[in-house]
């Protein structure tokens, strides 16, 4: 690839320097908002490339799971590890009206607008749980990565969402290096296209009807304090018919950590191992997993044991809330119990 060409094309330096094998480093910001399990540095995460999450295609989008449908037979101990119920209560599941999936393209959403159309007449929210920037080029669903799918770490709510503005807008018309990722988020066959048609996924879903609440949440961490009160706020005004789509990237980590939040705030009644068991079994991760035999490397584990400990004390939380229509906030609760929002 010649320097020259990357020029004439008008795509980012930083993106064609990453196919070539050049590291490339983002400008500094400040951190905000990330939980402290670890020192964060948001220049080292900052975004370098558009990654391809989901093709234009017409079917529905990965991990796609209603409360209704069937648990899953087989258990991976490895994903699950202790804790999960192989047959858990479906108490108030029939009724609990959601659905969550991995990121969607605009075929994909069409795809996933014929299914739940078909199983409420009532209004359908879809709840965005990401933070990194994202949108739709030409159908296909992208966001703008950087390591660790971190590309807004530390910014704040309005910061991440002018990000994203700003970069949708700069990518109408110009012809830009857009590719996947592979296991190991490596470019994957990376190609140029020029970007003719650009919407936001607020434009998608709203253009067809539906409804849209956007949250801003890091990931592979558990949700702020912020969000988490925004969610609750947001649930206590729902019409009694409402149908809620969650989604993140992939459509597991925060996807079913705001499910089985859900799912606790309308069913207290029922324990929490049958809750995170009976969401890992409708397709989605196990909440409170924790790995016995961590990889020395493996970054992750630390942010998992805090999002299964942080999901027990929201469920605490819940018995005690839900008997005043959570009236007491979240935030409030942790400080009375010796926690704050980011531990």
């Amino acid at each position: 690839m010649k320097l020259h060409l990357v020029k004439e094309l008008g795509v980012s330096l930083g993106a064609a320097l990453l196919v070539m094998g050049v590291p490339w480093t983002a400008m500094a910001g400040e951190a905000q908002d990330v939980q402290p399990a670890e020192r964060v540095v948001p220049s080292e995460y900052h975004g370098y490339m558009w990654r391809i999450d989901s093709k234009n295609k017409d079917m529905l989008p990965r991990n796609f799971r209603m409360a209704d449908g069937a648990f899953r037979k087989k258990i991976s101990a490895d994903k699950a590890g202790k804790g999960v119920i192989a047959s858990p209560s479906r108490q108030g599941l029939e009724q609990l009206a959601i659905s969550g999936s991995a990121e969607f393209s605009a075929g994909e959403f069409k795809a996933l607008q014929q299914t739940l159309q078909q199983k409420t007449h009532g209004p359908i929210y879809v709840i965005d749980l990401r933070q990194e920037s994202h949108g739709l080029f030409n159908g296909d669903a992208v966001s703008w990565y950087g390591k660790r799918d971190w590309g807004n770490v530390g910014k704040s709510r309005q910061d991440a969402l002018t990000d994203e503005a700003q970069r949708l807008q700069d990518a109408k018309g110009k012809i830009l290096l857009l590719a996947q990722l592979d296991k190991k988020k490596k470019p994957l066959h990376p190609q140029f296209a020029k970007i003719t048609v650009v919407m936001s996924e607020q434009q998608l879903v709203e253009g067809a009807g539906w409804h849209y609440l956007r949250l801003t949440d890091t990931d592979h961490v558990w949700p702020a304090a912020e969000n988490i009160e925004r969610f609750i706020d947001f649930t206590c005004k729902l019409p009694r018919d409402a149908w809620l789509h969650f989604h993140c990237q992939a459509g597991m980590g925060r996807t079913t950590a705001y499910m089985a939040m859900y799912d606790m705030m309308k069913n207290p009644e029922v324990p929490l191992e049958d809750i995170l068991s009976r969401q890992y079994l409708l397709g989605g991760a196990y909440v409170a997993h924790v790995s016995l035999k961590p990889a020395s490397n493996d970054w992750k584990q630390t942010y998992y044991r805090q999002k299964a400990g942080m999901i027990k004390k929201f469920y605490a939380y819940v018995q005690e809330a839900h008997k005043t229509g959570f009236a007491l906030k979240w935030s409030q609760w942790l400080k009375d119990h010796g926690d704050d929002a980011g531990k």
